[in-house]
């Protein structure tokens, strides 16, 4: 009889701690639903390079797709990331990476050709459609980044990771951006209603 007892409250116990967790996690999954944003951006990105030398490119726009790829999960969750054609309607929630530009720009020493540093900055351009249609343009910029290596040189190693890595911080404050607009909420309810 204690047996039988002890048998019956430890599957009562388990079957208790089991069917809470899975309550939870389908709540949280719901959640992640109803958080998730649909991303896109201009197909023309896919091809967009960054001329370094008379025969050597840079595909900065493959660079801003990766970053925008890999940061916007650190802001919310994302259901997919599509290319959005030149003629293409934009629809109440859209949120869309336009553009990317990289400035580079060499110094030397005063008076001479002798090489003193070269600087990266990038920017990049969001397009974000309100609930009832009104677009904002946001913008990242990455801060100066320093090199003193002639960049794309025999000896230079790490232009393109500066490059890279200037992209991925100018996306980085652009969906910061997004992210604090007052309205924001209210994107994810637009997007939504849209799909149904």
């Amino acid at each position: 009889m204690k047996i039988g007892f002890r048998f019956a409250s430890i599957l009562v116990f388990l079957l208790v701690h089991c069917v809470v967790p899975s309550n939870t996690d389908s709540n949280s999954q719901n959640e992640k639903k109803e958080k998730s944003l649909r991303l896109q951006y201009a197909e023309e990105l896919e091809t967009k390079v960054l001329k370094v030398g008379p025969s050597q490119e840079i595909s900065i726009g493959l660079f801003a797709l990766q970053s925008l790829s890999s940061s916007s999960s650190r802001y919310f969750s994302v259901s997919s990331l599509s290319p959005l054609k030149l003629n293409d309607p934009l629809e109440p929630g859209a949120i869309v990476l336009r553009k990317v530009q990289v400035d580079r720009s060499l110094e030397f020493e005063e008076g001479t050709t002798r090489f003193r540093q070269a600087t990266f900055a990038s920017i990049v351009e969001f397009l974000v459609v309100g609930p009832s249609g009104e677009q904002q343009r946001i913008l990242g910029h990455s801060e100066q980044i320093t090199s003193n290596t002639i960049p794309f040189s025999s000896d230079d190693t790490e232009s393109k990771e500066k490059i890279a890595s200037s992209i991925q911080s100018a996306i980085e404050e652009g969906l910061r951006k997004i992210v604090s607009l007052n309205d924001f909420p209210s994107i994810f309810k637009s997007q939504n209603m849209f799909q149904r």
